[in-house]
């Protein structure tokens, strides 16, 4: 019988077998680590490398492949994201929608974040670095 639980060998904790990633080439199927350590130690190597890891992705955007695959998506899934973005443009333009300073820092250059898309007038402000912190990515800004 296959044990329900496992001990992470980073944090030394024992957790559910569910926070392990799988992985076939271990013995019990899970990765030894947990997941949130390992989520953890890829923000850091992404960090101490952010320079490499965007000028990769730069490069690999430009590819041929990458751009017919990106236009393929977009043709197939209209997305709700960028309907509410350019409903949120065109309301600025019109005047219907006033920018604001951003709500956590009072910033006078502030993004419009929408917590609901199916909404998309309804919007917080944040700058650019508040907007990325809330969406979980490092601000590259300086």
């Amino acid at each position: 019988m296959k044990s329900t639980l496992k001990t992470c060998f980073k944090c030394q904790q024992t957790k559910a077998i569910t926070e392990f990633y799988v992985h076939p080439q271990m013995g019990d199927g899970r990765l030894n680590k947990c997941k949130e350590c390992a989520k953890r130690d890829v923000s850091k190597n992404y960090q101490a490398n952010v320079e490499h890891y965007t000028s990769y992705e730069r490069e690999r955007s430009r590819r041929p492949e990458r751009k017919a695959a990106v236009s393929m998506y977009r043709k197939r899934r209209p997305s709700i994201k960028r309907a509410a973005t350019i409903a949120t443009g065109n309301a600025i333009r019109d005047g219907k929608l006033i920018p604001k300073p951003c709500e956590k820092c009072g910033e006078s250059k502030a993004e419009a974040h929408h917590d609901d898309y199916s909404k998309p007038l309804e919007v917080r402000w944040l700058c650019r670095k508040h907007h990325l912190e809330h969406h979980g990515k490092v601000s590259r800004v300086a």
